[in-house]
């Protein structure tokens, strides 16, 4: 009885960290509203309980539920209490009562206490704790943690280096869209507020931490031999991706295929090492295998760094550990769960870290679908079975997550999973074994590591392949958080009843079924035109009936963190027609092939000259969409779905006339070309500027949309125009 008490209150304070999901979470302050109506739910269904479910879980006397009711409640506020917030006297405070600290440049002194893989040695990015800012003649010393872009050529910096910075203080603006990547956010769960834009520096070296010289022993004995390329996945494979310096492109490899979580320090490295020493030991006490084996388990993650999933799988492997000293037997699944609270009572804000919740998803989907899995295979010898159940059983309860996150799939990564497992092992084994003969001699251990130079080329040439294979990602519409729950939810059903398992492949065939009536049915009948702003420049996509028009892709990052996730998160796999519609005297960007294009236009075939030419008055159809580009000496170009039109404005000869007539609609524009006489002449239904209405003749208007300050807006037939960016922004 007091088992399934303790189970269950580790349930309840999980539940209650996951219901500020209600109101956000990383909502720091939410309204008198939304606690009234979480208290009243959590007060009406313990009431139930307590009516109701003593009936069915006998080992749970009825004065219990309220106990549990209390739990998940004050679950609710803990995870409110441990939410990140400025420092009354920190920097963030100081900013807010002088604002003058964001205009200016400022001098900075603190120490490093975190760094980040950078591709690009000019721009070096850490976190610091901050001891002393000055401004002038006024010195201050409010400590704050932030996050620096250190811009120029200067050394590489270390964890525990002192440095005096110059540079401007920002504050991060939250995303024009909520499907966008939220850096305000990405700073927030780091207990940052403010970033700092640095271009000079002093630096003070001071003696690196042992962790930090081991790892960079380990990483060199890896090199000593081997290629760049190679020996950067040998050290991610041993350590994790974030201790070691992985090769951009092979990282990026890695991820469109499936195979990210061999780079991730995780559970499969913690159990590969423990089951390495506990063989290495057997034959000797039980007393040195556990002293050998904690000690070892202990060194690894402050090797490898304070990670969830690291934390979790060395949580776990102590348990372990300690069931062989006791000579008890572990109930796998109970062990988890008080892993994950234990975890989630030391920082409640890792339930909302991806690679928390993959991390447990993955344990619990080999504890509960893998021996069924096997058994479906016993015709095989028992090793090869193991091999082809374990990523299958993994992958079954991580994709589901990994879909609504990303809303991409790696389609292979199962059959590449199965396919490179003895050569993961191998390779991790090896590396393991190099890194520590690499302590004692690096000639040594890079001798090791050159005899796996054979399945390491091995292992980069078939991902390569697996990835250049068509539809390798496959690109899936968003769900929303309640379909996500339904598949979860049919999944414990069929572990946990024999009535849904009878009926397993009726039940997998269903939902297979709806999440692809569903994604069917949303692309081609989604009609919308969506208005991005780049830099002052309109990035617009018009989707009707299944085709996806993109004008303008922006910059690089604009591709990346707004406008991929956008087109991912509307389950758009290619796009039928790009338009790069920028003024004559304009550089054209170069907009990263991450979709496959069917078509591209330009302005200037002179630059691309595999482009076709928009030229005055010939139309363009793409499915359901219409595009015309006006007249030559005005760039104005059409874009006509469902009955309603839009114009697009490009930078022109101030001497030239619009053509005297054109229908009535909405017009996007920069804020510098929409002078009196151009508005005089248009006079359209609806306008959009891409930026600020400060200062403009037009800025009272309004009919006149500004997305400086409503952020990306979106028109559809139903709703009309509104605004996408998140209500913080």
């Amino acid at each position: 009885m007091t088992f399934y008490r303790g189970i269950l209150l580790c349930l309840g304070y999980i539940l209650g960290l996951g219901l500020t999901g209600f109101w956000g979470p990383l909502n720091p302050r939410p309204d008198g509203l939304q606690w009234g109506m979480m208290v009243s739910a959590i007060a009406f269904v313990t009431m139930l309980a307590t009516v109701f479910l003593p009936r069915y879980f006998w080992q749970l006397p009825r004065r219990w539920w309220p106990l549990f009711g209390l739990v998940v409640l004050l679950a609710v506020g803990y995870g409110q209490v441990r939410l990140p917030r400025p420092a009354a006297n920190g920097l963030f405070a100081l900013t807010q009562a002088q604002p003058n600290l964001l205009q200016s440049p400022v001098e900075i002194r603190g120490e490093i206490y975190q760094t980040t893989n950078s591709a690009d040695p000019q721009h070096q990015r850490f976190w610091l704790r901050t001891t002393e800012v000055r401004q002038g003649q006024n010195v201050a010393a409010p400590a704050e943690n932030l996050y620096v872009t250190l811009t120029g050529d200067f050394p590489a910096l270390h964890r525990g280096d002192r440095l005096q910075l110059t540079g401007r203080l920002y504050a991060p603006r939250p995303p024009q869209n909520r499907f966008a990547f939220s850096f305000p956010d990405y700073l927030r769960q780091r207990n940052t507020f403010l970033g700092f834009s640095a271009w000079e520096a002093d630096l003070q070296r001071r003696d690196r931490p042992i962790s930090d010289r081991i790892r960079q022993r380990i990483q060199r004995s890896h090199g000593q031999f081997l290629a760049e390329r190679p020996a950067s996945l040998l050290s991610s494979m041993v350590l994790g991706r974030q201790a070691a310096n992985l090769d951009r492109e092979i990282y990026d490899l890695w991820v469109k295929a499936g195979l990210a979580y061999t780079v991730a320090a995780s559970g499969f490295h913690v159990s590969l090492l423990l089951g390495l020493v506990l063989w290495l030991l057997r034959d000797r006490a039980v007393k040195i295998q556990f002293a050998v084996a904690a000690g070892v388990l202990l060194g690894y993650v402050l090797l490898t760094g304070l990670q969830p999933s690291i934390l979790r799988a060395a949580l776990m492997g102590m348990g372990g550990l300690v069931a062989l000293l006791l000579d008890r037997q572990v109930k796998p699944i109970s062990l988890l769960l008080v892993t994950a609270t234990v975890l989630l009572l030391i920082n409640p804000l890792w339930l909302w870290d991806l690679g928390f919740q993959l991390s447990f998803l993955a344990t619990f989907g080999l504890f509960t679908t893998l021996e069924p899995i096997q058994k479906k295979l016993d015709f095989l010898p028992l090793n090869v079975a193991t091999a082809i159940a374990i990523p299958i059983a993994a992958s079954l309860w991580t994709l589901p997550l990994l879909a609504y996150q990303f809303n991409v799939i790696a389609s292979y990564s199962v059959f590449t999973s199965i396919v490179l497992s003895p050569a993961i092992a191998l390779v991790s084994l090896g590396g393991m074994i190099s890194g520590f003969l690499g302590l004692l001699s690096p000639q040594l251990g890079g001798a090791i590591a050159y005899i796996l130079v054979w399945p390491l080329g091995g292992m980069i040439w078939l991902v390569e392949r697996v990835v250049a294979l068509p539809g390798a990602q496959m690109t899936v519409a968003a769900l929303h958080w309640s379909q996500l729950l339904v598949f979860y939810g049919v999944m414990l059903l069929i572990w946990r009843t024999k009535w849904a398992q009878k009926r397993f492949v009726f039940l997998s065939a269903s939902l297979l079924t709806l999440f692809i009536v569903l994604l069917i049915y949303r692309h081609f009948n989604t009609t919308q035109v969506t208005i991005f702003s780049d830099r002052q420049t309109p990035v617009i996509v018009a989707q009707a009936r299944g085709k996806t028009v993109v004008i303008n892709g922006g910059s690089s990052d604009f591709w990346d963190y707004n406008l991929v996730p956008f087109l991912r998160r509307n389950g758009i796999s290619q796009i039928e027609a790009l338009v790069n519609f920028t003024a004559t005297d304009q550089e054209l960007p170069e907009t990263p092939q991450t979709f496959p294009i069917q078509k591209s236009f330009t302005l200037e075939p002179e630059i691309n000259p595999e482009a076709i030419a928009l030229r005055p008055l010939e139309p363009q159809r793409i499915g359901a969409i219409d595009l015309q580009l006006l007249q030559e000496n005005v760039h104005l170009l059409e874009i006509r779905l469902q009955g309603q039109s839009f114009y697009l404005l490009a930078k022109q000869n101030p001497e030239a006339d619009f053509i005297a007539q054109w229908n009535p609609g909405i017009l996007i524009a920069q804020p510098s070309d929409l002078d009196a006489k151009i508005w005089q002449t248009l006079r359209p239904q609806r306008a959009i500027a891409i930026g600020s209405p400060q200062g403009h003749f037009l800025a009272p208007n309004a009919i006149v949309h500004w997305t400086a300050t409503e952020g990306t807006l979106q028109w559809t037939p139903q709703r009309g125009l509104s605004s996408l960016a998140p209500t913080n922004f």
